[in-house]
C-alpha cells in the first residue's frame, strides 16, 4: 500500500473517530435471500467463478524446489500444482488419462521425481508428460503425447499462486496474467511483497452456510461489538474503517485502538500497519488481512448451496518469525480461530433462517456497503 494512500485513510479514520461519522456509502442496498440457497444460482456460481476465475490455490512458500508440489480440491476440480525441474510452476487437473483416478493421493510434498497412478501405474512427468504405460504392449500404437495430464492456467506473484481451474485444450496458453486480474490492486501486492514469507498454518474449517455468507462475515465490523466483545472486538475503534472499490476487488482498513495516537504526529512517519488492520477482497472468493507482523489468508469455497470450506492460512515473514517464539503466533492464530468460531456460529443460524419466509433480502447499511459492492460484482459475473 503506498505510503500516500496509508496517510489517506488514517486521516479518514481519524475524521470519523472526530466527528463520531462512518465511511457511509450513498444508500442502504440489497441483495435476495434465494442467492444464498437457491441450487440453480449455487450452480451457476461454480461453474462460472471456481472454473473460469484464478483462484488462490496455494502459496509460494509450498513450491519454492523442483519436485515440490500441492493438491488443491476445494474448487470442486482436482488441481495438482507442482515446480519442474527447469523452474516453472505448472497446474494440472490431478487425473490419471487412463481410468481418471488422481495421480497424487498426498496433499502436498517435496523432492518428487514423476507421478505414478495408485490405479494401473501410469506415470508423468513434473511437465505432466505422460512417460510410462505399465504393460504398454497391449495397449498398440498410443500416442503418449496425446495423453498429458491436462494442463491449467497458472499465474505465481506476491507469494500467492492462482489457478484457472477450467482445463485447457492441447494449444491453448497456460499463462495468466494476473497484474490485468488484479488491477488497481496490483501495486499494494507488490508493495506487501510476500514471496519470501512462509507458511505458518493452513487449517480448513467446514461451515453449514452458503460460501458467500462467509465473505460476507469479513465486509463490516458493524457486528464486532455484540459478536466479538471477547475476542478481537477490544483491539478495534467501534466500527471505524474505510472502504474503497478497486474494480471488482476492494480494500479497506479497520481502525484499532492506538489510531488516536497519531495526532499531532508528523504524517512522514505514518505507518497504517502500526495502526489498523489492511484488508483486501480478492475477487471471488479471497479475504487477505494485513497485521503488523503477517497476513491472514482467508477462502471460501462451494461444497453445496448451504455448506462451504474456508480455508484460514497464515503467512509471515521470516525475519518476523525468527523474532517471535511460536506461542506468539499460536496465539495469534488462536484469536482469529475462535473469532471465526463465533462468526460461524452465528451465520450458521443465518443460513437456516434463509428458508423461514422472514426476509426476501438482506439488507445492508450505508456503512456496510462493502457487502452491497460484493453482491453486486458476484450478480454481475453470473448474471
Amino acid at each position: 500500500m503506498q505510503h500516500a494512500d496509508q496517510v489517506a485513510y488514517l486521516e479518514r479514520m481519524l475524521r470519523m473517530v472526530r466527528t463520531n461519522t462512518r465511511d457511509d456509502g450513498p444508500g442502504v442496498s440489497h441483495t435476495p435471500v434465494e442467492g444464498y440457497y437457491d441450487p440453480a444460482r449455487y450452480q451457476r456460481e461454480v461453474d462460472l467463478l471456481f472454473r473460469r476465475y484464478p483462484i488462490v490455490a496455494a502459496f509460494s512458500s509450498q513450491l519454492r524446489k523442483a519436485g515440490d508440489f500441492v493438491v488443491h480440491n476445494d474448487t470442486g476440480q482436482p488441481i495438482l500444482v507442482t515446480r519442474g525441474t527447469d523452474g516453472v510452476l505448472r497446474a494440472f487437473l490431478n487425473v490419471c488419462r487412463h481410468r481418471g483416478a488422481a495421480v497424487e493421493q498426498k496433499p502436498c510434498g517435496a523432492n518428487k521425481r514423476a507421478f505414478v497412478c495408485a490405479y494401473h501405474g501410469w506415470s508423468y512427468d513434473l511437465t505432466g508428460r505422460l512417460i510410462g504405460i505399465t504393460d504398454g504392449a497391449t495397449f498398440g500404437d498410443i500416442d503418449k503425447s496425446k495423453y498429458g495430464l491436462r494442463r491449467l492456467k497458472l499465474a505465481e506473484k506476491y507469494g500467492l499462486v492462482w489457478v484457472v481451474p477450467k482445463a485447457l485444450e492441447d494449444n491453448e496458453d497456460a499463462s495468466l496474467d494476473i497484474d490485468h486480474f488484479l488491477g488497481p490492486l496490483k501495486a499494494d501486492l507488490s508493495g506487501w511483497d510476500m514471496q519470501g514469507w512462509e507458511l505458518h498454518s493452513s487449517e480448513p474449517l467446514r461451515p453449514r452456510m452458503n460460501w458467500k455468507l462467509v465473505i460476507d462475515t469479513f465486509l463490516e465490523l458493524y457486528h464486532f461489538r455484540y459478536l466479538h466483545p471477547g475476542t478481537v472486538a477490544p483491539l478495534f475503534l467501534d466500527n471505524i474503517a474505510t472502504y474503497e472499490r478497486m474494480g471488482n476487488h476492494m480494500r479497506w482498513a479497520a481502525a484499532k485502538h492506538s489510531l488516536t495516537e497519531l495526532e499531532g504526529q508528523p504524517k512522514e512517519n505514518w505507518r497504517i500497519r502500526d495502526h489498523a488492520i489492511v484488508f483486501y477482497s480478492l475477487f471471488p472468493n479471497t479475504v487477505l488481512t494485513y497485521t503488523q507482523d503477517h497476513c491472514g489468508v482467508f477462502s471460501s469455497f462451494p461444497v453445496a448451496p448451504d455448506q462451504s470450506i474456508l480455508q484460514f492460512s497464515v503467512l509471515v515473514p521470516p525475519e518476523e518469525k525468527a523474532k517471535k517464539p511460536e506461542s506468539y503466533w499460536k496465539a495469534n492464530v488462536d484469536l482469529f480461530a475462535n473469532a471465526l468460531v463465533e462468526d460461524l456460529g452465528i451465520g450458521e443460524t443465518i443460513q437456516k433462517n434463509f428458508k423461514s419466509g422472514a426476509n426476501r433480502q438482506q439488507t445492508f447499511g450505508k456503512f456496510e456497503k462493502a457487502l452491497g459492492w460484493y453482491h453486486q460484482e458476484v450478480a454481475a459475473a453470473v448474471e
